[in-house]
């Protein structure tokens, strides 16, 4: 995500230091980091919400890829058993 280094937190820490002070240096150092942990709270749950819902979709198109196949299945077994066409049998079916 964001690559920052040691170098360039003791930079940030150096000019923090400069334009805030020593008196509120730590209490914006202590928001910065709660916020910081909230909003990757967030990421982290936003995450694994799109991983359950990938999860839900690939199992609800196996599901009707299952049925679908199973059909199929049933459908091949009726026509075979009566000896009949499939359009003939479903014609019969109809009626």
């Amino acid at each position: 995500m964001l690559d920052v280094g040691f170098s360039e937190l003791l930079l940030l820490a150096v000019i923090g230091l400069l334009v805030l002070g020593p008196e509120r240096l730590p209490k914006v150092a202590r928001t910065v980091g709660y916020w910081a942990g909230r909003a990757r709270g967030y990421v982290r749950q936003m995450t694994s919400e799109l991983d359950r819902e990938v999860q839900r979709a690939e199992m609800k198109q196996y599901v009707e890829d299952s049925r679908r196949l199973l059909n199929q299945k049933i459908d091949l077994d009726d026509n075979s058993g009566t000896g009949q066409s499939p359009s003939a049998a479903d014609d019969k079916k109809t009626d």
